[in-house]
């Protein structure tokens, strides 16, 4: 193949990446909005269990 044809091909295929990224990082901040909104999305604190070293939710 021509270099320029090679040199294309790779150029649409990086802008096919970048929006395909800039899609994935818009939803996953819409995601994280929409949990950091939500009044029920409090984070559990996590304690950890002396018997198996791992760290679990709270018991409350």
């Amino acid at each position: 193949m021509p270099p320029l044809v090679v040199w294309l091909i790779g150029a649409a295929g990086a802008v096919i990446g970048a929006k395909l990224w800039s899609m994935a990082e818009k939803k996953a901040n819409q995601d994280l909005e929409r949990t950091r909104s939500d009044e029920n999305g409090e984070i559990a604190k996590l304690e950890r269990d002396p018997a198996t070293g791992t760290y679990r939710p709270r018991k409350q």
